[in-house]
């Protein structure tokens, strides 16, 4: 009996020892790395879509390594082929395993690829004809590599590449035939990487480049070499980079160029031919630099076609008028633009040419922009339209709303003054002296001269400020003097002396005859002029004021809702009874 149970267990353990064998034999010889992970044996596991029409065939494959340190002679790599009818290949760290160089014996299986990724690995060098079996291929995609050098010829001979992205790696320069023989590519990306130098000619045989980005980079110069070949490019862009100046010529290749992007460098100058030779740019973007002043008159003269400049956020004291004249009737269009916000421009009557273009454009845009614009005042145009807007106020005052409100209700009084130090260049034309106008100035000097009546409540003590004109200044001590001038427009300064004395109590005769007068300014909206009566009954209610109202005070909207002033009903009753005494008194002479 024991000798057939040995019999018997003996044959059972043979029985699983051959299957077991069986098993590990089928595997190695029928491997699939588009098994699943735990029917798969070899260092590369992928996930696969088949086509739908044929299961045996598939098109896209997303790969990744299963172990570390895999050889690039590996004998998995081989198995490849099972997917050589794939036209889409990603491989990328899906298990914090990193790919460290270009598997070309893999992709030497895939000769109908068109489109590769590579991603999310430690690829150091791209090696010279690293994709050269490829010859269908027509993106190549490999961002987030930390790729550092570009051999020669890295990228060559593919007759239907159009698009390579090296995006977010550690390049350093870009050296010259790292792409050759590339008729087709389109569009090539090299943001954010640390690019210092491009050598002369790199670009010189990508006869049919139409996008370039090197933005978010370390270029500190380029010269007329550096684009070199590249005349159908169509768009290009530098922002992100250290240039400090650009040179003549330096676009002069880029005869088709349409877009041009340098904001967010270092640029402090252009010189007279900067862009020289793009007749077809369109738009150009100098945002966030460090110009100061663009001197040179030329330096936008080969600029027939822009219609769109941005120079926000520099730190431009003076923009002339003879600098964008070549280009100025570019702007006039509803599709134009032309932005200078954000830079330190003097309030001076430099700025007065921006009237021609507000007034000629299309563009509502541009239009509002203009209306906006601001610029840095001078101490003396700074007290100049304190002293103006306080006058001009304080003459609103005096006189009665109820007519603008029963006109327009909705109108409102309000001042918008310096926003952080600058002032809208549209509100100070007339006190630089920059509109040639002089009714505009008398009137200025009328609305200074005028009285200003402020109440206090502490003390009850009336103070008023007058400020005579230059023709007829008052001898007094305390007087200070503001200077209006102007370097643009013949016309003599003006100079007007600011009078502060303590008023008496007797009535002022002039505030009787005060004449109906409206002063407005662009900032400045007011109401309608009704001489104001002066008697005992006046509140500072009826008076037009910017500042909010006392709680319970009432807006009038008509004159029939005013308060009116309530008489004693009981004051008379003493002559009504008199007039009865009366006609009793008269009707009993008749009857008797």
């Amino acid at each position: 009996m024991t000798f057939w149970r040995v019999i018997v267990l003996a044959f059972t353990t043979l029985i699983f020892v051959e299957a077991k064998y069986y098993q590990h034999h089928k595997r190695d010889t029928s491997t699939n790395i588009c098994d699943p992970s735990y029917n798969s044996t070899t260092y590369v596991q992928c996930y696969c879509v088949f086509d739908p029409r044929d299961r045996a065939i598939v098109r896209h494959a997303e790969c990744h390594l299963t172990k570390k340190d895999v050889s690039p002679d590996d004998k998995c790599w081989a198995s490849f082929s099972t997917i050589k009818n794939a036209t889409k290949l990603t491989l990328s760290n899906t298990r914090g395993i990193h790919l460290k160089y270009v598997p070309t014996n893999a992709l030497l299986y895939m000769q109908v690829l068109m489109e590769l990724n590579i991603k999310y690995g430690n690829i150091e060098n791209i090696d010279s004809f690293a994709f050269g079996n490829l010859t269908l291929l027509e993106e190549i995609s490999l961002s987030d590599n930390q790729i550092k050098t570009l051999s020669v010829n890295a990228f060559a001979h593919h007759r239907d590449l159009t698009s390579i992205a090296l995006d977010t790696n550690n390049l350093q320069e870009i050296n010259r035939n790292v792409f050759v023989d590339l008729p087709s590519l389109e569009k090539l990306f090299l943001t954010n990487n640390q690019i210092t130098t491009i050598h002369d000619k790199a670009f010189v045989h990508l006869l049919n480049l139409r996008e370039l980005e090197i933005d978010r980079n370390n270029l500190f110069s380029l010269n007329s070499e550096t684009f070199s070949g590249l005349k159908k490019l169509r768009k290009l862009d530098l922002s992100g980079n250290s240039l400090e100046v650009i040179g003549d010529n330096t676009f002069l290749p880029l005869t088709n160029l349409e877009s041009l992007n340098l904001d967010g460098n270092r640029i402090q100058m252009l010189d007279e031919k900067a862009f020289y030779g793009l007749g077809n740019l369109q738009v150009l973007s100098l945002v966030h630099n460090n110009l100061t002043k663009i001197d040179n008159p030329k330096t936008f003269e080969s600029l027939h076609s822009l219609s769109v400049l941005s120079l926000k956020s520099n730190k431009l004291i003076e923009l002339r008028a003879e600098i964008l004249a070549p280009i100025l009737n570019n702007f006039y269009s509803n599709t134009s633009n032309l932005d200078v916000e954000d830079n330190n421009f003097p309030c001076d009557c430099h700025l007065d040419w921006f009237m021609t273009l507000i007034n000629k454009t299309q563009n509502i845009n541009l239009k509002i922009a203009i209306e906006n614009l601001k610029c840095n005042p001078s101490d003396t145009l700074r007290n100049l339209w304190v002293a103006f807007a306080e006058s001009e106020k304080n003459t609103d005052q005096a006189f009665e709303d109820d007519a603008s409100q029963i006109q327009n209700p909705d109108i409102e009084y309000y001042e918008e003054g310096p926003l952080n130090g600058k002032f809208f260049y549209m509100d100070i034309r007339d006190l630089a002296n920059c509109t040639n106008n002089t009714d505009n100035l008398q009137l200025m000097a009328k609305a200074m001269k005028k009285e200003t009546i402020t109440s206090s409540t502490a003390s009850g003590i009336v103070t008023k400020a007058t400020i005579s004109s230059q023709t007829s200044p008052k001898p007094v001590s305390t007087t200070e003097y503001i200077e209006i001038t102007s370097k643009d427009v013949p016309v003599s300064s003006s100079i007007y002396p600011i009078e502060a004395q303590e008023s008496t109590n007797k009535p002022n005769k002039d505030n009787e005859t005060k004449m109906k007068e409206a002063f407005t300014t662009s900032r400045l909206a007011t109401v309608s002029a009704k001489p104001l009566n002066h008697d005992a009954n006046l509140f500072d209610k009826e008076m037009a004021s910017d500042e909010a109202r006392p709680e319970g005070a009432k807006a009038h909207r008509s004159v029939q809702e005013k308060d009116t002033p309530k008489y004693n009903a009981n004051s008379a009753q003493p002559n009504i009874s008199r007039m009865v005494v009366v006609i009793i008194m008269l009707t009993l002479r008749l009857c008797f």
